[in-house]
């Protein structure tokens, strides 16, 4: 029978927004507005150590030239001095270089205010822009409107890994249809890691997609699909999915075990973000159990259990336990439920 699953407020992706350069009156009155604008996304404040996937920028502060050089573990910049971090959104005597669509090294920017356009050379920089009430507040509904839906594909692939998720009792021998009004939209292959979305489809289409196991023979070829990792979708769920899910999320393994670096991930550094990747470097020395990496990189407990559930959904971590796969095949013979309680539940990651 086919799955569908909801998508209103409860369950839309989070999208981190950071603004710029702003005062922080100013940056916590955007957040706060724009918490309360869709039920399609969930906008929130992008936390320290995770990539934005959209900047708020004053026009009278962005540069349309193209910078010459980037400096490494830097942004790109205009061609006045100072530096830009991407992470904290600090904003030093500088310009924030924006493309002609828009974006900042990809990542959409939502410009708001009004650029002065009588500033002398030398005025000073160093106060952050004013903006002007309620009308900067209409332009940030209109921009981060357009925006929503420029993330289509962020969308869509949080949709799949959450579907993915909700049926990965099935993925042993079953792969997914996600159909909507008898069309197919996706289809999501666990026995070869990857997901084939539909070319054009909206996430409006996906979202209200329904969930199909269909038994597993050839793999999935067809014109017209797009197709990415598994672990893709399944780390754009993890890192966008309501907190309350987080622990349920996680196999009793993962947090009573110890932990072991189990594969490189696929993305960037960046991507990661500061909590994944100190993770992973910790495990690179030695395996260690979830409080330890807790206690030792000083992070809150919902971090922690995001920053794992990420790194195991996309099979970058498993428990130590997992490794050993002569105790998994001596014990073949028993139970799933008694084998799960033992080793933890290893079949879906």
């Amino acid at each position: 029978m086919p799955a569908s699953y909801p998508s209103d407020s409860e369950t839309s992706p989070l999208v981190f927004i950071r603004p710029v350069g702003f005062s922080a009156t100013d940056s916590m009155r955007l957040v706060t507005v724009a918490q309360d604008l869709s039920n399609q996304v969930r906008w929130r404040l992008a936390p320290t150590g995770v990539q934005a996937d959209v900047y708020l920028a004053h026009r009278d502060r962005i540069t349309r030239k193209q910078p010459v050089s980037r400096p490494q573990g830097s942004s790109n910049l205009g061609s006045s001095q100072g530096s830009f971090n991407t992470y904290s959104g600090t904003y030093e005597h500088t310009r924030m270089w924006v493309d002609e669509a828009s974006r900042h090294q990809g990542v959409p920017v939502c410009l708001l205010g009004r650029a002065n356009t009588h500033a002398s050379p030398g005025s000073n920089r160093d106060q952050p822009p004013a903006l002007e009430f309620p009308y900067t507040l209409e332009e940030l509904r209109i921009g981060l409107t357009k925006i929503t839906q420029d993330l289509t594909n962020l969308r869509n692939q949080y949709a799949l890994g959450m579907g993915a998720w909700e049926e990965r009792s099935r993925w042993k021998s079953h792969r997914l249809h996600v159909t909507h009004d008898a069309r197919l939209l996706a289809v999501i292959e666990p026995k070869y890691w990857r997901v084939h979305m539909l070319a054009g489809c909206s996430a409006e289409q996906m979202q209200a997609g329904s969930f199909t196991a269909v038994p597993q023979t050839a793999p999935f070829a067809a014109v017209g699909f797009e197709t990415v990792l598994m672990e893709s979708a399944l780390w754009e769920f993890a890192k966008r999915c309501p907190e309350n899910m987080l622990a349920s999320m996680l196999p009793s393994a993962y947090l009573r075990e110890p932990l072991t670096h189990r594969r490189p991930s696929k993305l960037s550094e960046e991507a990661l973000g500061d909590y994944c990747v100190a993770i992973l470097s910790a495990l690179d020395t030695r395996s260690r159990k979830a409080d330890e990496l807790q206690a030792s990189l000083r992070l809150t407990r919902s971090a922690l259990l995001r920053a794992l559930a990420c790194l195991a959904l996309s099979r970058c971590i498993r428990p130590e336990s997992a490794s050993h796969s002569w105790a998994l095949t001596l014990t073949a013979w028993l139970p799933q439920g008694l084998r799960d309680r033992v080793f933890g539940s290893t079949t879906t990651l």
